[in-house]
C-alpha cells in the first residue's frame, strides 16, 4: 500500500523520526516515547514468525529502546539543550556553588563551609577538619553537600 509515493513502514518510521526531532526542542517524554512505539511496531510487523514470537520480540524492542532513552538519550538531549538551544547563563542561590571550593570554620562550637566570605551549612558523610579546603558537589534542603 503506498500512500504520498511511500509505504506504510516508510511512512512510520519518518514519523517517528520527526518525533524524536520534536523531542530535542521541546524537552518531554512523550514525543519520542510514542516514536519508539512506532519504531517497535514497525520492525515487529517485519519479522516473519507467528503473531506471539511477533509481539514478544515487540516488547523486547521496545523495553531495550526505553533502556537506551533513559541511559543515553535523556542525557544527549541534555547536553544539546544546555548547550546550543537554551543554554543557562546564570544559575542562582546555593545551587551556584557547586563546583567551587570553600574553607571550613568553626564558629561557636559548629562547623560551616566558607565561600566567597559567606558562611554556609554542609553536609557529608567524611571526616572534617577545619581549616581544610573541600569542594561543592551537590545541594540537598538549602544545605551543600561536600
Amino acid at each position: 500500500m503506498i500512500i504520498f509515493g511511500m509505504t506504510l513502514n516508510e511512512i512510520l518510521i519518518v514519523s517517528a523520526l520527526i518525533l524524536i526531532l520534536i523531542d530535542i526542542f521541546f524537552v518531554s517524554d512523550f514525543p519520542t516515547h510514542l516514536a519508539y512505539i512506532l519504531l517497535t511496531f514497525t520492525l515487529a510487523k517485519e519479522i516473519n514468525m507467528p503473531l506471539f514470537y511477533q509481539i514478544l520480540f515487540g516488547v523486547l524492542i521496545w523495553f531495550a529502546l526505553i533502556i537506551f532513552h533513559y541511559t543515553i538519550w535523556r542525557k544527549v538531549i541534555e547536553k544539546i539543550n544546555d548547550r546550543f538551544i537554551a543554554p543557562r547563563k546564570h544559575i542562582g542561590g546555593i545551587e551556584g556553588f557547586i563546583g567551587k571550593e570553600g574553607v571550613i570554620k568553626e564558629v561557636e562550637g559548629e562547623k560551616f563551609i566558607s565561600i566567597n566570605d559567606e558562611l554556609h551549612q554542609f553536609e557529608t558523610d567524611k571526616e572534617i577538619i577545619v581549616g581544610n579546603r573541600y569542594r561543592i558537589l551537590n545541594t540537598k534542603s538549602n544545605k551543600l553537600i561536600i
